[in-house]
């Protein structure tokens, strides 16, 4: 019994952070990196998703990471960062689930309940490389805190989602400054939608198949064709 009891122990204390009950906290510039600073609340028990609003915030601007109420484990490595709603507020949620939709991360999320605006899709693929203020390279608001660029340019590339003219970035790594470089490679046919969750605090690379020339234009005539049946029978 002893036995069983020493090696339950030892199990529990080499899982994962994730799966942790103790309460969490954010510790930021905003309460003098106190690491037992803002108490983070689970929405439900064992739902692994944890929430702290912050209100008051000075406008722009502002890192943290996620503790555990001390500085012997925190998340992420490099800062996050968030930029607070124009009252100053912000709800940052710790989502420790692991996830197969598609997105990355797939574990450990940090969520943000305000959008910073405006993302540039940065990388070796630019004309300027490594360029967060590339007009060339804006990414399209698709609402909902999404954002997305194309790329058709056959190679293979590495990007990551910046906030326009920052190093802060989301990647399959997490949401911090500097986050790591995502790598995808493109092939003739073949097109990169880039994407990027504000909110969420995720992204993706999906690798989609370009029509050719001549299937686009047969597609256009067998549409013409039809739209002149159309007004025929009409």
């Amino acid at each position: 019994m002893k036995k069983l009891i020493i090696i339950t122990a030892a199990l529990a204390a080499s899982l994962p952070v994730f799966a942790q009950t103790l309460p969490l906290y954010v510790a930021g510039d905003f309460n003098g990196w106190n690491p037992a600073g803002n108490v983070m609340t689970e929405t439900s028990p064992g739902s692994g998703i944890w929430q702290a609003t912050l209100t008051g915030l000075s406008a722009g601007r502002h890192e943290f990471k996620v503790t555990e109420g001390d500085w012997s484990w925190n998340y992420p490595g490099a800062n996050s960062w968030l930029y607070p709603d124009a009252n100053g507020n912000i709800t940052i949620t710790y989502d420790s689930n692991t996830y197969a939709d598609g997105w990355s991360t797939t574990a450990q999320r940090i969520g943000e309940s305000t959008d910073p605006g405006t993302w540039t899709a940065v990388g070796d693929f630019q004309a300027l490389v490594w360029n967060n203020a590339d007009a060339a390279t804006a990414m399209t608001a698709l609402g909902g805190g999404i954002y997305e660029y194309t790329l058709s340019t056959v190679g293979s590339w590495n990007w990551k989602p910046c906030v326009t003219g920052t190093w802060d970035s989301i990647s399959w790594d997490n949401r911090s400054i500097g986050t790591a470089n995502w790598a995808f490679t493109i092939n003739a046919g073949e097109a990169a939608d880039l994407y990027v969750n504000a909110l969420a605090g995720t992204a993706k690379v999906d690798i989609v198949t370009v029509p050719e020339p001549t299937t686009m234009a047969l597609c256009a005539l067998s549409g013409l064709a039809m739209l002149v049946v159309a007004r025929r029978r009409s």
